[in-house]
């Protein structure tokens, strides 16, 4: 099943989710965050309309997407949010 996970507003991400919203936000493509942390590169990216990442991992496929700023994906946990 496919749950949209989290909205888009002028490069940041917006969830219902507390933990995650409006604490990452998009930039040429990378994503980051969260606000506050010591490494805010979250090793994930946006391409073709996919979130991809971590960079490095096995298997860089997360199932999530991006649609019309809204982001889509098997969980409402978004896959970089810690």
């Amino acid at each position: 099943m496919t749950v949209a996970a989290a909205w888009i507003s002028e490069g940041w991400i917006y969830s219902e989710q507390e933990t995650q919203n409006a604490k990452y936000w998009i930039k040429d493509n990378w994503i980051w965050g969260p606000i506050g942390a010591a490494d805010m590169n979250t090793q994930h990216w946006i391409d073709d309309g996919w979130i991809w990442g971590p960079v490095d991992a096995p298997d860089v496929n997360t199932g999530y997407f991006v649609k019309d700023d809204w982001i889509y994906g098997p969980a409402k946990t978004l896959p970089f949010a810690s």
